[in-house]
């Protein structure tokens, strides 16, 4: 008999602590946004590389495309979306 004791975790926390703490998996498939750890400060604003990954067919990660926005952009996008109760 083990004295390990199992706690719960979520799946999501699985996905975290996989693909790391700058990371934000999708709610519906196998894709993810990974944030670059550093960012850039320029004259346009906070720059912020992404990379749209997924898994492949052999279950590695595998980059889609990169994306570059400043965070500015990003917090003024999510300061208009709505949550709709239900």
């Amino acid at each position: 008999m083990s004295n390990i004791k199992k706690f719960p975790i979520t799946f999501t926390q699985i996905l975290k602590n996989e693909r790391g703490k700058t990371s934000v998996s999708c709610q519906i498939s196998d894709r993810w946004i990974r944030f670059s750890e550093e960012s850039t400060k320029l004259e346009g604003g906070e720059f912020i590389s992404l990379d749209v990954m997924t898994l492949g067919s052999d279950e590695k990660e595998k980059k889609i495309c990169e994306l570059v926005v400043t965070r500015e952009e990003i917090l003024e996008a999510l300061s208009n979306i709505k949550c709709k109760q239900k």
